[in-house]
């Protein structure tokens, strides 16, 4: 009895190898924002905002459905009050986490999946004014979420996906200190629902994505 156990978990796991296709992708984005306010004769610079962010994954097809994986992130963000003040901001966000997706819906080349996972995510910031240099309240958390992707098969390798943070479902902790020694405060914060948040790739309401299957 045994040994006709062994052989079907062996037989099993050489189905799902058999099965197995390496994956790897992501997204990178990048934005500037310059804009002016215009009242009457008088025109006022916004702050001048440039983020950068990279999102790679990596991550197994067990089946021609279901996937595992493991995903980071890393992002920057510098901004410059220009003009009416001379203070600049400088942010960096990363996370990583395990997620799975699974393939509710194909038609052709087109593809519906749901890709849910859980993860960790934190943020350091800075200003600076002249030469003076302030460390301002830095946040970590935990997330776990679940979205829509839609996908388009470019080849039989090659995927382009697009997903909407505005249909993420997700909970998470998040905490933020700020201070120092006797001064240092922490507040503690807990969210539930749709839309943007957390570590979830982590701001914009629109990604565009590529997976390349090996």
């Amino acid at each position: 009895m045994k040994k006709v156990f062994l052989a079907v978990l062996f037989a099993s796991m050489m189905a799902v190898s058999a099965n197995a296709q390496l994956f790897v992708g992501g997204s990178i984005g990048f934005d500037i924002d310059a804009s002016k306010n215009t009242s009457g004769t008088t025109v006022s610079n916004n702050p001048l905002t440039v983020s950068f962010d990279f999102s790679p994954k990596v991550g197994y097809y067990l089946s021609s459905a279901f996937g595992v994986g493991v995903i980071t992130h890393f992002g920057l963000g510098l901004t410059n009050n220009r003009r009416d003040d001379p203070t600049k901001y400088t942010s960096i966000n990363w996370g990583f986490g395990p997620f799975m997706r699974y393939t509710v819906l194909s038609r052709g080349d087109f593809s519906v999946l749901v890709e849910g996972g859980a993860g960790v995510y934190g943020e350091l910031s800075k200003s600076t004014r002249g030469s003076t240099t302030i460390k301002d309240p830095s946040t970590f958390g935990f997330d776990i979420s679940a979205m829509p992707i839609l996908s388009y098969s470019l080849t039989n390798r090659v995927n382009l996906e697009v997903s909407s943070n505005l249909l993420r479902l997700g909970f998470g902790v998040e905490s933020e200190k700020s201070g120092a020694g006797d001064s240092l405060s922490k507040d503690t914060n807990t969210y539930f629902g749709f839309g943007i948040n957390g570590y979830d790739f982590f701001s914009s309401p629109y990604r565009i994505g590529v997976i390349f299957k090996f």
